[in-house]
C-alpha cells in the first residue's frame, strides 16, 4: 500500500508540475503558440479492453515516449504495473489524469504529444468532441476508432477548417473492420492504375470471415446511437461524411450499394455485412478526398455468419463474453478475411487481406496504436507525401503500400492479391 501511495505521489506531482508550466505558459502567450512536445504519443482511454490491447503493443516500441491517460488514476497506475509484468523490452508510459467534463481544457496535456489517439468510446457520449477539437486548433494529430457516423459528421463540419489551419491530421475510425476496408479498398483501386478523365471503379467489398467477440464498445455505440439525435437525411445519405464532395463523384445512392440479399455473379449470395454501413460511410470520404469515382458495394459472404457461430460454440463462454474483454483463447484463436475486388474497362485487380486473432480486440487496438505511431512519426513512409492538415480517413492521408507492409511486419494482417480481364458481372 505504501508503495501505490508513493507511485501516486510521484505521478501526481510530475503530472501537477507539468501542467502547472503549461497552463501558465498558455495563459501567457495564448492558445496560438504550442506547448513543448516532450511525448511522442498520448494514449486516451487506455483502461478500457482495447484501450489495454494498445497499450500493451506500445509499451513494447523501443525508445517511445509515450503516456496513458484516462479518468481514473488508480486504473492507470495498475495497468502500469501490468505492462511491466509482460515481460520483453517495456516502454513505461507516463500517466495523465484527465476527465473530459469540461472542467479543463484537454490542450492541457495534449500539446505535449505529436499524436493522441483514443479508444474511449462512444465518443459521442464520452467527451470525445474535446480532444478532437483540442488537437485540430493545436496542430496534434489524432487518431479514434470511433463508429458513430453522425458524431463523424459534426467533427467534419466543426473542425476541418480548424485541422487545415493548425496542420493537425484528424484520423477518424482506425478499428476494425473501418481500418481493414479502407487499406483493402485503396490497395485494389491502386492495383487497376490511374483513372483517365470521367473513368468510373466499382469496388465490391465483401466480409468473408469474422471470428471473435463483438465488443463492448460496439454494443454501447449501438445504443448510443439508437439514441443519439440526427437530421434522419443522414441515415441515408451515401456522402453524409463527405459533404463537400464534388457531385461528379456521386455515384452512389444506397448507403451500402446495394439489396439484400443479392446474387452477384463470381460471389455467389451476398448477405448484409454486420460493419457494412459503417464501412461505406467512411470509405466513401476517402474516395471523395483523393478525387476517386468509384461505385461501392458492401457486403458478407453467405457462409461468413454460420462460421462465426460455429466459432462461438467451439469456445464455451465465448457468447458470455461477447460485450466483456474476451479471453486469451478467443483472442489467440479468432481471424478475419475481407475480399476486395475493384473492376474498370474490362479489367479487374482483387486483394485478400486477412489476419490473426480476434478482429474487434487484436485488430482494432493494433490497428489504433500503429496509426498512432504512424502520426507520431515513428513510421517512414506511413503517410502520403505532401499530406496537409484536416479531418481524415487512414487511407485519405496515409499511404496505402507503406502502411500496409509496417502491418504485415508486426504481423497484424497477411494480402494476397491478383489481377484478370473481367466478363460484365452481374447482380441479381
Amino acid at each position: 500500500q505504501d508503495r501505490i501511495k508513493l507511485k501516486r505521489l510521484a505521478f501526481a506531482s510530475a503530472s501537477m508540475q507539468r501542467s502547472l508550466c503549461h497552463v501558465t505558459l498558455w495563459a501567457l502567450l495564448g492558445w496560438s503558440v504550442r506547448a513543448e512536445q516532450d511525448l511522442d504519443l498520448i494514449l486516451y482511454g487506455a483502461d478500457g479492453c482495447v484501450g489495454h490491447f494498445a497499450a500493451s503493443h506500445l509499451a513494447q516500441q523501443s525508445g517511445l515516449r509515450w503516456a496513458i491517460a484516462g479518468r481514473t488514476e488508480a486504473h492507470l497506475l495498475e495497468l502500469v504495473d501490468e505492462l511491466a509484468k509482460e515481460g520483453g523490452y517495456f516502454a513505461k508510459p507516463e500517466v495523465i489524469v484527465a476527465s473530459l467534463d469540461g472542467k479543463v481544457d484537454p490542450k492541457t496535456w495534449v500539446t505535449r504529444a505529436k499524436a493522441v489517439i483514443s479508444a474511449a468510446g462512444p465518443f459521442s457520449a464520452h467527451g470525445g468532441e474535446l480532444v478532437v477539437r483540442a488537437c485540430a486548433e493545436s496542430g496534434v494529430n489524432y487518431a479514434d476508432t470511433s463508429d458513430e457516423f453522425y458524431w463523424q459528421r459534426r467533427m467534419v463540419d466543426g473542425y476541418d477548417a480548424a485541422a487545415q489551419k493548425s496542420g493537425a491530421k484528424v484520423v477518424l475510425a482506425t478499428g476494425f473492420c473501418v481500418l481493414a476496408g479502407d487499406l483493402g479498398s485503396q490497395l485494389a483501386l491502386g492495383g487497376l492504375g490511374a483513372a483517365h478523365g470521367s473513368d468510373e471503379a466499382s469496388l465490391g467489398a465483401w466480409l468473408e470471415t469474422y471470428n471473435g467477440g463483438l465488443s463492448a464498445g460496439v454494443l454501447n455505440t449501438m445504443h448510443a446511437m439508437n439514441n443519439a439525435s440526427y437530421p434522419k437525411e443522414w441515415n441515408i445519405d451515401p456522402y453524409v461524411l463527405a459533404p463537400q464532395a464534388d457531385v461528379a463523384l456521386r455515384v452512389d445512392t444506397e448507403v451500402e450499394g446495394m439489396r439484400y440479399p443479392s446474387y452477384v455473379s463470381g460471389e455467389g449470395l451476398v448477405v448484409p455485412n454486420i460493419f457494412g454501413p459503417y464501412d461505406a460511410r467512411l470509405l466513401r470520404r476517402t474516395f471523395t478526398q483523393l478525387g476517386q469515382k468509384v461505385h461501392l458495394r458492401v457486403g458478407a459472404s453467405s457462409g461468413m455468419y454460420p462460421r462465426w457461430t460455429a466459432f462461438l460454440a467451439e469456445h464455451p463462454g465465448s457468447w458470455s463474453q461477447l460485450a466483456k474483454c474476451p479471453s486469451p483463447t478467443l483472442y489467440k484463436d479468432g481471424a478475419w478475411a475481407y475480399r476486395f475486388k475493384a473492376s474498370r474497362n474490362g479489367r479487374s485487380h482483387t486483394v485478400l487481406l486477412s489476419g490473426s486473432g480476434d478482429p474487434g480486440y487484436r485488430f482494432t487496438a493494433l490497428g489504433l496504436a500503429e496509426t498512432g505511431l504512424c502520426l507520431a512519426g515513428r513510421t517512414p513512409g506511413c503517410l502520403k507525401d505532401g499530406s496537409h492538415g484536416g479531418v481524415y480517413t487512414t487511407m485519405s492521408t496515409m499511404d496505402a503500400a507503406g502502411f500496409l507492409n509496417r502491418l504485415k511486419s508486426v504481423d497484424l494482417i497477411k494480402a494476397e492479391t491478383w489481377s484478370s480481364e473481367d466478363e460484365a458481372e452481374i447482380v441479381v
